[in-house]
């Protein structure tokens, strides 16, 4: 496991206690050393391509390199992967051998938690669990609702949250964020950044019932928090 004296080269941010914000779009718990990322959507070419788009392959190549840097850096004990790992049924033998890569090269455990767009052979192939949790997160991919019971906090991902940055002169930049929800009578909710580099996402609506939110944004050259007050718009 990489310290973190160690990391001068990873931008990175501490979003609550021993956890992380990785730039490359994952968070890390440096006690337990699990390491957590959501929305991979591994395949997304080959989906259009299926339906008659025209999309080059670098998104998966990009995929794979950069996870791949995680895992050798972090040597996580479990992996955690929250949900639409491949982005459809399309993505057939290609997805399979992404996930028997990823496994081979994780030292500790890889979970995988379903998704919306998990599906097809790979269902069959590998072990998929609706939710999984550890040191009090829960994690499930939020497309549907999951009861919370007493854990401290939900981890999930489907909503690709993003930032639009602008600098007043015409130019703007969408780049992927975290989220963090606070409620008074029910678990924090945390919602992961996409990891694909497809998913450009959206402006987040915070739910019904949140009382303050915090969003960081994600990227290789600096991880921060965004201080917007319109944030808990609704």
């Amino acid at each position: 496991m990489i310290e973190a004296s160690e990391k001068s080269t990873v931008t990175r941010a501490q979003i609550a206690d021993s956890i992380w914000l990785d730039g490359r779009l994952a968070i890390w718990h440096e006690t337990s050393n699990w390491l957590a990322l959501s929305d991979v959507h591994y395949g997304y070419e080959l989906s259009r391509k299926a339906i008659g788009g025209l999309w080059p392959n670098w998104g998966m190549a990009a995929i794979e390199e950069r996870l791949g840097e995680m895992i050798d850096e972090y040597a996580p004990e479990k992996l955690i992967l929250v949900g639409d790992i491949i982005d459809s049924s399309f993505v057939g033998m290609e997805g399979i051998q992404f996930l028997e890569k990823i496994i081979e090269r994780t030292p500790g455990e890889v979970i995988f938690v379903e998704g919306n767009h998990d599906r097809g052979t790979i269902k069959a192939k590998f072990d998929w669990v609706p939710q999984f949790d550890i040191d009090g997160f829960l994690f499930h991919h939020g497309h549907q609702p999951t009861p919370l019971g007493d854990y401290k906090t939900e981890v999930v991902g489907h909503f690709h949250p993003s930032v639009n940055l602008r600098d007043g002169a015409g130019m703007s930049l969408r780049i992927p964020s975290l989220v963090q929800e606070s409620y008074k009578n029910q678990a924090d909710r945390w919602v992961l950044p996409a990891f694909s580099p497809w998913a450009g996402g959206g402006r987040f609506k915070i739910a019904e019932g949140c009382e303050s939110a915090r969003q960081w944004v994600a990227s290789t050259t600096r991880v921060f928090e965004l201080h917007d007050p319109t944030l808990l718009d609704r």
